[in-house]
């Protein structure tokens, strides 16, 4: 067994008192296999990409509607607005931040969660992908402010 948790923090309190929210008892691998920490201070893209490359992992990867479901609860309970992922638009092919050999399971990759109409790259100038506070997401220009979601961890967890 193993507790999904999601770390919730400040920027500010990041080497202080950070909390778990618990999420669900669950079994490997029907949980989030990882550890998402929801940064409560408003960055651009690349800065949040940058601050969650120098303090974790890198921006949180999403890889099923499951996966998308639980970050979606975990994040509405602190947060109502709209949060920065590791999705961009990589000259007309939508990639994620993390590009680690091995992370992905088969079909991970390619799971897109888009609002409808989405994505519309509006003014040709949206090249960062939010999501909105029902798990959907919206390509938008990569120079607005928003909170974000880090994922930090293994790739794989080993259980007895």
């Amino acid at each position: 067994m193993h507790f999904c948790h999601i770390l919730i923090h400040s920027l500010l309190k990041l080497l202080k008192k950070p909390y778990f929210i618990n999420t669900g008892l669950c079994f490997l691998p029907a949980c989030l296999a990882h550890l998402y920490f929801l940064v409560e201070n408003a960055m651009t893209w690349a800065e949040a990409q940058s601050f969650c490359r120098g303090n974790y992992n890198d921006l949180a990867t999403v890889s099923s509607e499951e996966e998308s479901n639980k970050l979606v609860m975990a994040v509405q309970k602190h947060y109502n607005d709209s949060v920065w992922i590791g999705l961009y638009d990589d000259i007309n092919s939508w990639r994620w931040s993390l590009q680690k050999e091995g992370f992905y399971s088969e079909g991970e990759p390619e799971f897109r969660m888009w609002g409808t109409g989405e994505p519309n790259n509006a003014g040709g100038l949206e090249d960062c992908v939010e999501m909105d506070i029902a798990g959907l997401w919206a390509d938008c220009s990569c120079q607005r402010l928003f909170q974000f979601v880090c994922y930090y961890g293994k790739t794989h967890y080993n259980t007895i």
